[in-house]
């Protein structure tokens, strides 16, 4: 008890200044949540809640994604052979030229609306950041690329993320001229364009792994507390659902735990995606045959 007590006083003295710098950040977020407006922030949470989350999670997020790249990068780990050795199989196709071309207009489009709706910040959304991902991994010319390749594959857990987002649109503040037409052309692009990839060979597929799904998870966790929760904080917009959560009748009953319950269905969402669809694509695509650098 007496460790416990040491422990929470150093605690809540940091959460205190968490709150209080949260409170001067956000001076200007109302207090009711406006449920018809998509985009801007409110104290559905607390300021005090925020602090502890943010405390906590980005805490052990940072920690955890330390100790599964560690796993990943061990110079003996097969996963690490595998990212070291892989050579991609011919050059660009037209089919690959084109979906560069798509992803990239799509990609310009969004950027546009943001630009015009005066939130570029909501370029953050996971959604677009897998989207230039992509653009990054396909436009690389060097396709043996040990950075782009994990990158591509930590993608590879995350696209349950579009198949919710098109399950679940949320529309409430499109009103542009094809901004609702580019919503679900972009969510469907990330989806085929990494069938395109894992089909031509020239982007390496590691086999699945535990250590590898766990980084997934964590390097998307951090990406989203602290880093896209701070950006939410200081500039009052309701980032991926920071402040306060989409109209889904399932997460309003589940309340001012909403987020906890999100990260909970992301990690068992990534298994799903690697484990299940991924692996169903592998297995029923014919596939290029790939090749390994000998050394």
């Amino acid at each position: 008890m007496a460790v416990m007590s040491a422990l929470s006083k150093p605690f809540s003295k940091t959460v205190d200044l968490l709150e209080n710098w949260i409170k001067r950040a956000g001076k200007d977020i109302p207090e009711e949540t406006d449920w018809s407006d998509s985009t801007k922030a409110s104290w559905y949470l607390t300021p005090r809640q925020h602090a502890k989350e943010l405390l906590l999670l980005s805490s052990g997020f940072a920690s955890a994604t330390v100790y599964y790249l560690s796993k990943i990068i061990d110079g003996s780990s097969s996963t690490w052979k595998l990212l070291n050795s892989f050579k991609p199989i011919g050059k660009p196709t037209r089919t690959e030229s084109l979906l560069i071309a798509t992803l990239a207009g799509s990609f310009t489009l969004t950027l546009i609306h943001k630009i015009a709706r005066k939130n570029k910040l909501f370029m953050l959304q996971p959604c677009h950041m897998s989207a230039g991902l992509l653009l990054l991994t396909l436009c690389n010319p060097n396709k043996s690329n040990v950075a782009a390749n994990l990158f591509f594959n930590i993608y590879l857990h995350t696209q349950w993320g579009a198949i919710a987002a098109l399950i679940f649109p949320d529309l409430r503040d499109h009103y542009l001229i094809g901004e609702t037409f580019n919503f679900f052309a972009e969510h469907i692009l990330i989806l085929i364009a990494p069938v395109y990839m894992i089909y031509s060979g020239r982007y390496l597929v590691l086999p699945v792994s535990r250590h590898l799904t766990f980084l997934s998870f964590f390097i998307y966790s951090f990406f989203h507390s602290p880093l896209l929760h701070l950006c939410a904080i200081k500039s009052g917009l309701n980032l991926n659902y920071l402040f306060s959560p989409p109209p889904i009748d399932i997460l309003l009953k589940i309340g001012k735990g909403y987020r906890v319950a999100l990260y909970a269905t992301a990690l068992g969402a990534m298994f799903t995606t690697r484990y299940g669809l991924v692996e169903g694509i592998l297995s029923v695509i014919p596939r290029k045959t790939i090749t390994l650098i000998t050394k």
